[in-house]
């Protein structure tokens, strides 16, 4: 069977020094991947390769996303093929409203979505999921959130766009112990056959 992500000897520099030295890493659909290290170990800097950020060069290897080269994509590209990532510390994004943002990137996937009160109506099961005050959904995204909410909003995030492979960058920072709690349940409801998590 066809890996879903298959990331074969990939180097890559951030910063102008040479983090990722030679990564193996394969990941099947309905599988759960925990990487480890310490600070400075590269982890952080694997997840930006993978989704293609502007600060971080790939030297050599291969990342490919269902057999496709990650390396030819844009980001937005990786984006529709199902890929997200979930940041350490998700920014704030003034003047864009979460359920505006939502809606426009469902809207670019060519999904059909519904309009004005009944998609907001929609996104209420997953705010109660991942134990995200409702509220929030009406406000600008991640602006003025605590750490918790930004994390929780990340994962509702997750629930909503229904990625192939989701890529969680310490999605534990900034919860307390019942927060973690409640974002690992709503990760383990959101995964199926179909889908991984690293």
């Amino acid at each position: 069977m066809m890996p879903l992500l298959e990331v074969k000897n990939l180097r890559a520099q951030a910063g102008g020094k040479e983090i990722l030295k030679g990564v193996d890493l394969v990941v099947h659909s309905g599988e759960i991947h925990f990487i480890m290290g310490p600070n400075g170990s590269g982890k952080t800097t694997l997840a930006h390769a993978l989704m293609g950020h502007p600060g971080v060069t790939v030297s050599e290897g291969v990342m490919q996303l269902d057999g496709e080269d990650l390396r030819a994509l844009p980001p937005e590209a990786r984006a529709k093929k199902g890929l997200y990532l979930a940041f350490q510390y998700p920014a704030e994004i003034p003047g864009v409203g979460m359920v505006t943002y939502l809606r426009t990137v469902l809207a670019s996937r060519g999904d059909v979505v519904p309009r004005g009160e009944e998609f907001r109506a929609s996104l209420s099961p997953f705010a109660s999921r991942v134990r995200m005050n409702q509220e929030l959904l009406d406000r600008n995204l991640n602006e003025g959130f605590s750490g918790g909410e930004k994390k929780r909003s990340e994962i509702l995030q997750m629930h909503v766009l229904k990625p192939r492979l989701a890529v969680l960058d310490e999605f534990d920072s900034g919860l307390d112990v019942d927060g973690v709690r409640a974002v690992a349940e709503s990760l383990n409801a959101w995964m199926t056959p179909e889908q991984a998590l690293v």
